[in-house]
């Protein structure tokens, strides 16, 4: 389980370091096929260890799970980057990455809160938006909820348009 604890944006901008570290040797590895079969090449990104641990550079990984990792991991340390400067009485917040269990960000402290987290084409592919909505509203005991974006196309900040009573809507900066 990837579970991590940020105090601090420094902390949060390490996730992105470990991150950008991992992805220059996956693209290293990604250029180890030219001249194969263009085919091969996909098939060997899909199901073989191409890419690697967004968090751990030398933990293999198949490079889809990568690319879909690194940026829910990258936007998720934006988002507590945000977090850190609306609510720095509630930190460190707790980012449970990857499957770990419970919200993508909590905080136990003070009112508490929970907060989902995606990257993504755009915020209505798969529902995903509104199954993280519906998700953080079914979360009890807290007294902050928010649901953290990652699209192109969409400025950073609140997006009230998808807020519900008591549910923060936010996007994050989308560039890499």
């Amino acid at each position: 389980m990837k579970v991590r604890t940020i105090h601090s944006a420094d902390e949060a901008n390490e996730l992105i370091s470990l991150a950008t570290r991992s992805a220059t040797k996956a693209l290293a590895q990604v250029s180890e096929l030219a001249g194969t079969d263009a085919l091969s090449a996909l098939w060997s990104m899909k199901v073989r260890p191409v890419g690697c641990d967004p968090l751990d550079a030398d933990t293999p990984l198949n490079l889809i799970e990568q690319l879909n990792q690194t940026f829910t991991y990258i936007a998720s340390a934006r988002a507590v980057k945000v977090l850190l400067s609306l609510h720095p009485e509630i930190a460190p917040f707790t980012l449970n990455l990857g499957t770990s269990p419970g919200s993508d960000i909590e905080s136990k402290r003070g009112v508490g809160l929970a907060a989902e987290v995606f990257a993504a084409v755009i915020p209505s592919n798969n529902k995903k938006l509104t199954r993280d909505i519906d998700k953080v509203a079914a979360v009890t005991g807290v007294g902050l909820k928010y649901v953290f974006f990652m699209c192109p196309g969409y400025d950073e900040g609140r997006q009230p348009k998808w807020e519900r009573p008591g549910i923060f809507v936010w996007s994050v900066e989308a560039e890499a």
